[in-house]
């Protein structure tokens, strides 16, 4: 039974308050099925001879049926609007048939279920309709004075009360059943909103860690760059000097230096042996450049080159140049080679070199 209920009150719609009101149009419709399915009933086994009675409550409850089927299918404004208007074609019909009977107080029954199924708007047009057909009854229909027996009577107001307390039922349990989802969407937004608040927080704190340990890394790594600015300075400044020191420009007396060259030239070194030979010159106004080869292994054709440079720079700069320290080897290396060094002297140790300069 609960999962047929279910089934029944399957509203496809995607409004919910469109799905609340497709819920009363079934519920109604279900129950005035129930009434003239009873009621088709009744007049197969006690009036048999009502054949356009029953025709009417056949036709009515296979209508509902169909009211059901339209709602379930998602036109809650079409399935509404059905029973309204068989509830409203009814009570004109019967008013028209029976004018001596209290059947216009019936008129209130369309109203109240347009408040119960239809929109704002429709319940509107709902009621100036029964407004309009109040008044055609009361011009066209002529009813007569009612005087009713006290059994009509409460039988009449039993059955028009027994109508309205269905539909107050109805708008009744819809408006619990929407409290409780309210309700219960109210609680979901609030817990949700709770995790929310609890998620953002936990990334305040997540961010806050990452953003400090990424300072301290960052301050790390600033040390760092700061650390290896400094060596490197100190690393450029010592090979300098190591550089100044390999290529030394000794003075001996007031217009001589002696510049000892030790281990194998490069072209870098060359270059540097140059720079500091014409440097020191220029700044002591030296006569004589004295070359100590000595300590020097090979002496070749690119080596040769930049001495015969080195010469004439020199010569250039009004001083004379004294090679000293020829080894046999290198000297044969450069006989082979033919190079010929355009040197003022040659002396085969320092000592006699400086002496003869002095």
């Amino acid at each position: 039974m609960k999962r047929l209920l279910s089934t029944l009150f399957d509203i496809r719609h995607r409004d919910e308050e469109a799905r609340q009101r497709g819920r009363n149009v079934v519920i109604i419709a279900f129950g005035l099925l129930v009434i003239n399915v009873l009621v088709s009933l009744s007049i197969v086994f006690y009036f048999r001879d009502a054949v356009a009675l029953l025709i009417a409550t056949a036709s009515g409850a296979l209508l509902y049926v169909l009211i059901i089927a339209i709602t379930r299918l998602g036109q809650v404004d079409l399935g509404g609007w059905l029973v309204v208007l068989v509830s409203l074609v009814g009570t004109i019909t019967a008013s028209f048939v029976n004018p001596d009977r209290p059947v216009a107080m019936f008129m209130v029954v369309p109203v109240v279920l347009a408040a119960t199924i239809l929109r704002f708007r429709d319940l509107t047009v709902v009621t100036l309709v029964v407004l309009l057909s109040l008044i055609g009854i009361a011009i066209f229909a002529e009813p007569a004075m009612i005087s009713l027996s006290l059994p009509g009577f409460l039988a009449t107001s039993g059955i028009l009360c027994g109508f309205l307390a269905v539909i107050s039922f109805v708008q009744s349990a819809g408006n619990e059943a929407l409290h409780r989802r309210l309700q219960a969407a109210l609680q979901q937004a609030r817990q949700t909103a709770a995790q929310l608040q609890q998620i953002n927080a936990e990334l305040d704190l997540r961010v806050e860690a990452q953003t400090a340990a990424l300072q301290e890394a960052m301050a790390e790594l600033e040390e760092r760059a700061l650390a290896q600015d400094r060596l490197l300075a100190e690393v450029i400044s010592q090979r300098d000097v190591i550089r100044n020191l390999s290529v030394p420009v000794l003075p001996v007396g007031k217009q001589a230096l002696v510049m000892p060259l030790v281990g194998a030239i490069d072209r870098d070194r060359l270059a540097l042996i140059q720079q500091q030979a014409l440097t020191q010159i220029e700044q002591q106004r030296a006569r004589w450049l004295i070359l100590d080869v000595t300590g020097v292994p090979v002496i070749d054709t690119d080596v040769a080159a930049g001495l015969v440079q080195l010469v004439q720079s020199v010569r250039l700069l009004g001083a004379e140049v004294a090679l000293v320290g020829v080894r046999p080897e290198v000297a044969q290396t450069m006989v082979s080679l033919g190079i010929e060094l355009p040197v003022s002297r040659v002396y085969s140790d320092l000592a006699g070199a400086i002496e003869r300069v002095r």
